[in-house]
């Protein structure tokens, strides 16, 4: 997968030290996989959800949330394309659940895509 914004990847590394080895594999993860469909990121990370279709990983025991886009693969003239996630934040437990919170429009808002 083509991973887009990974500055606000190197940000809640800097910022967040504890999570920062967490995020480093997350990211090593997502660079060498090919997902065609949630059902294939969900056989990487099990604890993935999708809510209102941006995907949530939980990072560090469920300390943080990182939110992302994710655009699958798929075939265009017999080969598969690369796909891409585009994160949209980082976040704290509490800042989840306030985003949570939200509206869909409210949550879709708060993220920086």
């Amino acid at each position: 997968m083509h991973l887009v914004t990974i500055k606000r990847l190197e940000r809640a590394s800097e910022e967040y030290r504890e999570a920062a080895r967490e995020i480093g594999g997350w990211v090593k993860i997502v660079k060498a996989a090919r997902w065609r469909n949630f059902e294939e990121l969900r056989a990487t990370f099990p604890d993935a959800d999708d809510v209102d279709g941006f995907v949530v990983f939980n990072i560090r025991h469920n300390r943080y949330q990182l939110m992302v886009v994710v655009h699958y693969a798929k075939f265009i003239e017999d080969r598969l394309t690369l796909g891409h996630v585009y994160v949209g934040a980082f976040l704290t437990h509490k800042e989840y659940d306030r985003w949570c919170a939200l509206t869909p429009k409210g949550r879709a808002e708060w993220l920086q895509f």
